[in-house]
């Protein structure tokens, strides 16, 4: 079960994640595509929206 969450301490309510993901992208008759995405860090990170502070151990939230 997921724990309760307060907002950050500049009051923002919105976290964004770290950039740790990238598109792959295919030519496909003549088309470019997206195939697929990977994840280049299996460490998952949150970041407030507005202050980019730190979301401890935030997995457990989830």
């Amino acid at each position: 079960m997921a724990k309760r969450i307060k907002r950050c301490k500049c009051g923002s309510t919105e976290f964004i994640t770290e950039p740790n993901q990238y598109d792959v992208y295919e030519i496909i008759d003549g088309k470019l595509e997206m195939t697929h995405s990977e994840d280049i860090d299996d460490e998952f990170k949150l970041y407030c929206r507005e202050c980019s502070e730190e979301l401890e151990n935030a997995e457990d939230y989830l």
